[in-house]
């Protein structure tokens, strides 16, 4: 939303986000600072894991690229020279 575009952020989201922060903070990747708030998890079977090894077999999209103006005539493109 904040670049201009449509965005939906359902409760699903906010359970896959949330059990990946917890991941992450399980693995000393990350400290939550206020873990008691989490309250909306989902079940790891919603969530698949790839080791770095196996990346080159799957074909990753990201959902949403941060920083990315959406393509309507009120945004026009930089020129970066």
């Amino acid at each position: 939303m904040l670049d201009g575009k449509v965005a939906n952020f359902s409760l699903d989201d906010q359970g896959r986000r949330n059990t990946i922060a917890m991941l992450l903070a399980d693995w000393g990747l990350l400290t939550i600072v206020k873990p008691k708030l989490i309250t909306n998890t989902t079940s790891l079977r919603q969530i698949k894991i790839i080791s770095h090894k196996e990346k080159a077999s799957w074909n990753l999209e990201a959902k949403y690229s941060i920083g990315n103006v959406s393509k309507n005539k009120s945004h026009p493109p930089r020129n970066n020279k």
